[in-house]
């Protein structure tokens, strides 16, 4: 896999993440068609997750154009200078890539728990959590100023990690997976609790988009469990079903249209208070 990808051109790479995207979409929602989790699934689903998914069309474009080529070229120009942690510290190179990926995936949990401590950055994320019917679609749901900030702080881990280029392409796939997964309107029944001691799992991240606060600043990891065990995270409700999705503040139908969506950062609303930085 490290050679597959360290031969693959941006291009290339990008028609393999559309074509996992669109495949991983395609069974998540033939899935929660078949056996949904939640009830909501006959009402408004289509408009719901076109809506969702225009978003991510918009900012797959925009954000492929700015940093598409800067990240590849940030990867490249690091390694050549022999810069970050992995490139400090001499490692067999299946090695250096799994610490890679683990890595990346420590950086992801920071930071999605800084979109929900910091008031500018939960003002973007927010856009992300105020889906009162988290379905697949819901993963790709990113307002494209918190995808902005992440992908110029990105190119500071990338240095400071010492990544390549497989590393990252590797991660982000398995990131879309991973997100796709978790969001989907589905349980896997007494596996989930097996499972969600090494993974994010539906029921576990089904958790973080409660509307209640207490349960929303909880579970921040994407791939791995492990960062909300260590850091006092991981929550979890004993009967799933039970849980409300999206935010008190944003539950009118204006805010799941498009234009709600891209305004919702410019409002004034609280602070998850629990995480609120004084």
């Amino acid at each position: 896999m490290m050679d597959f990808f360290a031969m693959m051109t941006l291009e290339q790479f990008g028609q393999i993440k559309l074509i996992s995207s669109a495949g991983l979409l395609a069974v998540f929602w033939i899935w929660e068609t078949w056996h949904p989790f939640f009830g909501w699934q006959s009402s408004g689903r289509v408009r719901h997750g076109l809506a969702n998914l225009a978003i991510a069309v918009m900012n797959t474009l925009i954000l492929g154009l700015i940093f598409g080529t800067a990240t590849v070229g940030v990867a490249e120009w690091a390694n050549h200078h022999q810069l970050g942690l992995l490139n400090w510290v001499p490692l067999p190179g299946s090695v250096q890539f799994g610490m890679a990926l683990v890595l990346s995936d420590a950086w992801l949990y920071a930071w999605h728990r800084a979109n929900h401590t910091i008031p500018l950055l939960w003002r973007f994320h927010r856009m992300h959590h105020s889906d009162t019917k988290m379905d697949v679609t819901t993963a790709t749901r990113f307002h494209l100023g918190e995808l902005s900030f992440a992908a110029v702080l990105r190119l500071g881990v990338i240095i400071a990690l010492g990544l390549r280029i497989e590393h990252t392409l590797t991660y982000d796939l398995l990131v879309l997976a991973s997100t796709q997964f978790h969001h989907a309107d589905i349980s896997l029944g007494r596996l989930d609790r097996w499972l969600r001691g090494v993974f994010v799992t539906p029921d576990m991240h089904k958790v973080h988009h409660s509307r209640e606060f207490a349960e929303t600043n909880s579970n921040y990891s994407t791939i791995l469990s492990l960062w909300d065990r260590l850091a006092v995270s991981f929550r979890m409700r004993t009967e799933p079903k039970t849980i409300e999705f999206g935010l008190e503040d944003f539950r009118e139908p204006d805010w799941q249209t498009i234009p709600g969506l891209w305004k919702t950062p410019f409002v004034k609303r609280p602070v998850p208070p629990s995480d609120r930085i004084k």
